[in-house]
């Protein structure tokens, strides 16, 4: 697999599924713990859920205010750094939602529909794009990131690293000439980056003729 040992910690957001829902639980526990929760008390997970909604309405109302604001203000640069900004926050709400949801129940529909959101709110937001990427891959479907990070990479077409991520997901979801496309540019942006050897050897791999049984 790529990206092993020292490198393995440039992926964490994508690969730590597991440890993110773990930690996430964990965290919501030892809170509820910590102010004595009984009977009749919101389940902690239920109500990360709860308070995430909440955030992600917030969020909302502040993107239509800052839209309002554009409208009203077109030539405003701070009106359009502010509305920028919205989104931004409006997508990591929404991340922090799908990925409640998922503590709650992994294969929650409505997680995989939320991320894809947020992505869609702040699709030049590196960490809301890989949000996604970490909800798609717990639902196993990473195939429903592809899209967002060919977007993100169009934004940002300088990013190696998101070049990288791409790749990596593009393998994951059977998609081998778009990872061999995504891990080629990783090369042609970073050739001496600290993942480019690995980065070699997986394209390496990926020429590999493949085999056939029977």
């Amino acid at each position: 697999m790529l990206f092993d040992g020292k490198h393995q910690k440039n992926l964490t957001k994508v690969i730590a599924i597991v440890a993110i829902i773990a930690f996430l639980g964990f965290g919501l526990v030892a809170g509820f713990l910590a102010v004595g929760g009984g009977c009749g008390a919101v389940d902690p997970l239920t109500q990360a859920v709860n308070d995430a909604q909440t955030s992600v309405q917030q969020g909302k109302s502040a993107v239509a205010q800052a839209r309002k604001a554009v409208q009203q203000s077109p030539k405003s640069a701070r009106a359009k750094q502010d509305l920028a900004q919205a989104r931004s926050d409006l997508g990591k709400a929404q991340i922090t939602l799908a990925q409640a949801r998922l503590g709650v129940n992994q294969q929650d529909p409505e997680a995989l529909t939320t991320a894809l959101a947020a992505a869609q709110s702040a699709p030049g937001d590196l960490d809301v794009v890989l949000g996604l990427v970490t909800v798609a891959t717990a639902q196993n479907n990473p195939a429903a990131a592809l899209q967002a990070l060919q977007r993100y990479t169009a934004i940002n077409p300088g990013d190696a690293q998101a070049f990288a991520y791409w790749g990596q997901a593009a393998e994951r979801a059977g998609q081998r000439n778009q990872a061999v496309l995504a891990y080629q540019r990783f090369l042609q942006l970073a050739p001496n980056d600290p993942l480019a050897g690995d980065i070699r050897a997986r394209l390496a791999e990926l020429s590999k003729p493949a085999t056939t049984t029977g």
